[in-house]
């Protein structure tokens, strides 16, 4: 009663500040501004205070309420009890609202020294607003007997709660949504600017104190893409860092959006172009966010996505559709109303320019955006087109975001060598020379080593030395003249790293399921595996230990698997040994018992995709893995799921036909599937290494068993087996790194645009800002920093 009340409150006084704030934009009535701000501050105040209020009904186990009944529990650690505040649709709708409320204090603080509090505020509590709106309807301080009314007796208290899905009970899921969705909330900001610019006719004004706030969104939502990354790499077993999942794209295409929106912003600050551009791009910084939201929550994605939220109900789905279009429809408008008044600025630079660089490097980012916006929409544009929701292959990002990327990688070394404006051809060797000639040798060793024989690999190698050299001696310079401005390098440092950890980590992975009996090494992947046992590390989780050996060195890895009873099924947590220049990862699929019989009489082979074997008179052909992405959203919750392999079999040269052994896992028991050809001839799945990226490098190993033969081999005693999949991950660390050095970058350029943000520029300074420097400098100054900024480029990082 209290909370939902609360939640009301704080809507109605985020209404009355918004049309205040309206009314001062409108009129410059001062005593409007002042009730505005208090509307405002009493709307931020009661949003801090129902927060607290769930989170001590979370710590105190009010499980009357069917929120905290439904995520919460008494066996659960205090940072978990925590966690539970944002694990559910209404949770985490209520951490956005906090994070917004929490930014529009600092937001009103700061748009009022600037000149701008009427305008971006009134669009800010928009905003806001919304998002109460939603928490109305998503109502996360229900009882349980107004949930299931004349289900449940009124003022019934249970015992205990539902508690915390298995697969949320980690350390990332206290740190990683809150980042995440202060990132959401910093993405309001930049459409609340663009709005407000056109509100007040200031078309490029508005930039400058919107930097900041697009810099610290970009920054933060990257920082929880990363997380949520590494969360996904360390803990969940998914087999790797991205796996371009709808709901993860989701958080990506905002992102890429910031990013783009930063560089095109660094063109108008210093030629006064791309007006139109960057007032769209700041929009869509945001709407992209609430798009992601719409297809998150709506449960429109619950096939096609193996963590998206259940189906809210048609109220909810129709509200969010409904907020989606009146942003959409406010920025619209207000482009259509002053599309005559903005000014056409004809650009000054050539193509020899940072100007035209900064251009192709925010084109490449909101093609790559608009690319992965489109795959994952595909549930909806295959629900309208053929009734049915489908999701696109990873395939699909492969073929269209690969390309963009090495056009980025590119940029980000020549771009950093231009100058403003224009660039002249007969320095161009000279300054070229040292970093194409480190890219080449090194894009020529590389392919030897990792033996790549694909063109587009290696271009994306190039690319990638290429930056990192390119950015290495201009940085440099950058930081022995004024090394406030070397934000820019050091992001493009990060970039080349990062590409060139996805070019090891990814492509040249190697992957292979064993089946490693108790005390039988195997080896693999140039180690020897030993599965030793399984010991229990509490009341349901078992570690199963695993013995790594190489070259006189051993590791012991310890995979968990435990029943749920939450999920009803089977849980995986993966373990890794991290080799610096490369992680063995080892994912556990299932225990199992050997079948010595069928093993005794039993032929093993291995295919690749479309690769055909002879087996005495039989033809057998691998065709494709069967594994629909249901099933995979399935494994992942711990419910029966079954893999399968299809085969095609001939006989004598007949026509083939198609089996498709399989192997179940139901209630953490793992049984094979075999199938039968002719009554005779068993194919069961021994291991399997599919490739997610190049289908063509899938292997499946097949175990035949002729059927005449095993029924006159005695019976022998079961061991153990655990079934793991053991991956080599090379440079995976370069991943990780290079995205901690692009952070570092954005955090200089937040700091030093924040900086400039606060200074109060003249007319004519600002001005001359325009043609020569962003701020007022000294001769010597003015060589420093010339010769620092004149070096930043665009790229899929924030400039410097």
């Amino acid at each position: 009663m209290l909370g939902g009340l609360l939640v009301k409150f704080a809507f109605v006084a985020c209404l009355a500040a918004l049309f205040a704030f309206l009314e001062n934009h409108r009129s410059g009535n001062e005593k409007a501004l002042r009730a505005a701000r208090i509307f405002f501050l009493s709307s931020v105040g009661t949003i801090v205070l129902f927060s607290a209020y769930q989170l001590y009904n979370i710590l105190t186990h009010q499980f009357q309420y069917t929120y905290i009944w439904s995520y919460s529990s008494r066996s659960l650690s205090t940072p978990l009890l925590i966690s539970t505040f944002y694990a559910g649709q209404e949770g985490s709708f209520m951490l956005w609202t906090l994070f917004t409320a929490l930014i529009g204090v600092f937001l009103m603080r700061d748009t009022a020294r600037k000149g701008y509090e009427p305008q971006v505020m009134t669009i800010y509590s928009t905003i806001q607003a919304a998002l109460l709106l939603m928490l109305i309807f998503k109502n996360p301080f229900l009882y349980v007997w107004e949930t299931w009314e004349g289900q449940v007796q009124a003022g019934f208290v249970p015992v205990d709660g539902r508690g915390l899905n298995p697969l949320l009970q980690n350390y990332w899921m206290v740190i990683h949504p809150q980042v995440l969705f202060s990132g959401f909330a910093a993405m309001g900001v930049p459409y609340s600017y663009a709005v407000a610019a056109l509100m007040k006719r200031d078309y490029a004004n508005w930039i400058r104190p919107a930097t900041p706030w697009i810099v610290y969104g970009a920054t933060v939502l990257g920082c929880g893409i990363m997380m949520g990354g590494f969360w996904a790499y360390e803990t969940l077993g998914w087999g790797g860092y991205w796996g371009w999942d709808p709901v993860e794209n989701s958080s990506l295409v905002p992102w890429l959006f910031s990013v783009g929106t930063i560089h095109t912003i660094l063109t108008q600050r210093k030629s006064g172009a791309f007006v139109r551009t960057n007032l769209v791009l700041a929009m869509l910084c945001f709407i992209t966010v609430l798009y992601s939201t719409f297809l998150t929550r709506s449960g429109i994605l619950g096939e096609t996505s193996v963590h998206s939220f259940v189906d809210p109900g048609m109220m909810v789905y129709w509200l969010l559709i409904g907020v989606l279009a009146l942003f959409i429809g406010i920025g619209l408008a207000f482009l259509i109303l002053r599309r005559n008044e903005m000014p056409k600025i004809p650009p000054t630079h050539t193509f020899l320019s940072r100007e035209f660089a900064l251009f192709l490097g925010s084109a490449a980012l909101v093609f790559a955006a608009l690319f992965i916006t489109v795959g994952t929409s595909s549930p909806i544009i295959t629900q309208i087109l053929q009734g049915k929701t489908t999701a696109v292959d990873i395939s699909y990002y492969v073929t269209t975001i690969f390309p963009i990327g090495i056009v980025i990688a590119i940029l980000a070394g020549v771009g950093q060598l231009l100058w403003w404006t224009r660039t002249e051809k007969r320095g161009l060797t000279r300054v070229f020379a040292v970093p194409v000639a480190i890219a080449v040798a090194g894009t020529i060793a590389l392919a030897f080593a990792a033996r790549i024989t694909d063109v587009r690999v290696a271009l994306f190698v190039f690319g990638s030395i290429f930056a990192l050299a390119a950015n290495l001696v201009v940085g440099w310079r950058i930081v022995k003249g004024n090394p406030k401005y070397a934000g820019g390098s050091i992001a493009h440092v990060g970039l080349a790293i990062m590409f060139i950890g996805f070019v090891g980590s990814a492509k040249y992975d190697e992957k292979q399921t064993l089946s490693l009996t108790q005390d039988m090494p195997v080896d693999a992947l140039g180690y020897r595996l030993t599965y030793t046992g399984y010991r229990p590390i509490d009341e349901e989780k078992y570690a199963f230990e695993v013995q790594v050996e190489r070259e006189g060195k051993r590791y012991t890895v310890a995979p968990i698997m435990y029943y749920s009873k939450y999920n009803e099924g089977l849980m995986r947590n993966p373990d890794i040994v991290n080799l610096i220049t490369k992680d063995l990862y080892v994912a556990p699929l299932s225990l199992e018992q050997e079948d010595a019989t069928a093993k005794s009489s039993a032929q093993r082979f291995r295919l690749k995709k479309g690769e055909t074997t002879k087996i005495g008179d039989l033809n057998v052909t691998f065709v494709d893995f069967d594994f629909p992405v249901i099933e995979k959203a399935a494994m992942l919750e711990g419910k029966d799921v079954q893999i399968g392999a299809t085969l095609l079999v001939s006989n004598y040269g007949k026509r083939p036909k198609e089996i498709a052994p399989r192997r179940k896992i139901s209630r953490g028991e793992v049984s094979e599937v075999p199938a039968i050809f002719e009554k005779r001839h068993e194919f069961t799945i021994a291991s399997m290494q599919p490739d997610r990226e190049n289908k063509g490098r899938s292997e499946v190993e097949i175990a035949y068993t002729d059927l005449v033969v095993a029924a006159q081999t005695p019976n022998a005693p079961n061991p153990d087996v655990l079934v793991v999949e053991a991956s080599l991950k090379p440079y995976i660390n370069l991943v990780w790194s290079g995205v901690i050095v692009i952070l570092v970058g954005f955090l200089v350029t937040m700091v030093r645009r924040s900086q400039e943000a606060r200074l109060k520029m003249t007319s004519e300074a600002f001005d001359s800002l325009k043609v020569d420097s962003l701020t007022p400098l000294t001769k010597r100054e003015s060589h420093e920093s010339f010769a620092g900024e004149s070096r930043h480029l665009a790229t899929p990082t924030p400039n410097s």
